[in-house]
């Protein structure tokens, strides 16, 4: 859910820009911007929900634990204040 609010963000950027400063998207505007605006949501997502999921996975007979499991006490920790934050910002837990 994460990439594509900031999918949202970049597009939304990127069409303020070209239609609202016409002249310096003409500009200064680069093919790259594009493939980096491509890129970052995808980056976003597999930081944000990929690697802490893959890493917090446990095989558990008859359920299914959504990153319920982590290995350390310190991951635990991580986890409870990311979704804390997340909580406060979105108004809803991941």
């Amino acid at each position: 859910m994460n990439a594509a609010k900031i999918g949202l963000v970049v597009i939304t950027l990127e069409r303020y820009v070209k239609v609202v400063h016409a002249v310096v998207h003409r500009k200064y505007y680069r093919r790259w911007m594009t493939r980096v605006g491509v890129a970052v949501p995808w980056l976003t997502g597999c930081c944000t929900f990929v690697i802490p999921a893959s890493l917090s996975a446990k095989a558990v007979p008859g359920q299914c634990p959504r990153m319920g499991f982590w290995p350390t006490e310190d991951g635990e920790k991580v986890r409870v204040h990311v979704y804390g934050v997340y909580t406060v910002l979105y108004g809803t837990s991941m």
